[in-house]
C-alpha cells in the first residue's frame, strides 16, 4: 500500500512539474513596437530567444511583447491592451508615457514628473522589493548612479494603486523608475527609462532586465509542484502498516 501511495503522489507531482514547464517554454512569436526605437534586438534585450520585431500598436495571440515607446499612439487603445494582458501578454512602457499608458488601460488620472539623467538604461540604481519574485528570477546588479534614466517619476502610481502596482527599481535620487502590475496571466511594466535611445550607456544588466521583462510571464510560470503533504491521521496509520509488515518480516526471519 505505501509503495503503490508513494509513486501515486510522486508520479502525480512530476506529471504537473512537466506540463508547468512545457507550457512556460512555449513563446509568441512576434516582438512588437508601437512607435519608434533606435534600440531593437540584441542592442535592446539578450537571454532569451531572438524574436520577430514588427511594427504596430494592435498586439494578437503572436505578440510576445508589446513596446509601447514615447512616440507611440495610446489613445484608443486600453481596451484591446487590457485584452491583450489579460491573454497573457507583455507591455512595457518608455520614458514619460508609463502614466499614460495606465490611465488609458485602467482609466486613472496620473500626471508625469520628469526626472533623472539620461543614461538610457532601463536598469535602476537601487533595487526595490529585492523579495519579489521577479528579482528572484533576474537576479541582476544595479547600475550605478551616473548611469541611471531619465523619464517619469512613477511614486505616484504606486502610492495610488494600492498594492496592485509594484515597484521594481528607482533612480539615486529615491524616484521610481520600474514598477509593474499583473493583469489576468499577462504583465504591464511600467518603465520611465529612455531605454530607446540606442545609446552606447546600455549596459549589459539593462540588456539582461529588458530580456526578463519580455519573458516575465513564462518566468513566472515555471515554479516547482511541491509534493502534497499527507494528513497526520493518514501518517499514523501508515505508520502502523508498516511497523506490521517490519514484524512479519522478522518473525519470517
Amino acid at each position: 500500500m505505501l509503495n503503490k501511495l508513494g509513486k501515486g503522489v510522486l508520479f502525480g507531482g512530476v506529471v504537473l512539474l512537466g506540463v508547468t514547464l512545457e507550457t512556460a517554454a512555449q513563446s509568441r512569436p512576434n516582438l512588437m513596437f508601437c512607435g519608434s526605437s533606435s534600440a531593437t534586438g540584441a542592442a535592446l534585450y539578450s537571454g532569451i530567444t531572438p524574436l520577430t520585431e514588427v511594427s504596430s500598436c494592435a498586439p494578437d495571440a503572436n505578440t510576445q511583447a508589446l513596446l509601447v515607446t514615447r512616440s507611440g499612439t495610446v489613445a484608443g487603445n486600453g481596451a484591446a491592451w487590457l485584452a491583450y494582458l489579460n491573454a497573457g501578454g507583455i507591455i512595457i512602457t518608455e520614458h514619460t508615457n508609463p502614466e499614460a499608458v495606465y490611465n488609458e488601460i485602467y482609466t486613472t488620472a496620473y500626471t508625469g514628473e520628469f526626472v533623472g539623467d539620461c543614461q538610457d538604461n532601463v536598469m535602476p540604481s537601487t533595487i526595490l522589493n529585492p523579495s519579489d519574485p521577479f528579482w528572484l528570477a533576474n537576479p541582476l546588479a544595479p547600475v550605478g548612479p551616473t548611469e541611471d534614466s531619465c523619464g517619469s517619476d512613477l511614486q505616484d502610481v504606486v502610492d495610488g494603486e494600492g498594492g496592485a502596482v509594484v515597484a521594481l527599481g528607482a533612480r539615486d535620487d529615491g524616484s521610481v523608475s520600474l514598477a509593474y502590475r499583473t493583469q489576468g496571466s499577462g504583465v504591464l511594466f511600467l518603465s520611465g527609462a529612455d531605454w530607446q535611445d540606442g545609446e552606447a550607456s546600455f549596459t549589459d544588466s539593462s540588456r539582461s532586465l529588458f530580456g526578463g521583462m519580455i519573458v516575465a510571464r513564462l518566468t513566472a510560470a515555471v515554479s516547482a509542484v511541491p509534493v502534497p503533504a499527507l494528513p497526520l491521521w493518514l501518517l499514523g496509520i501508515m505508520s502502523g502498516l508498516l511497523a506490521t509488515l517490519g514484524l512479519r518480516k522478522l518473525r519470517k526471519a
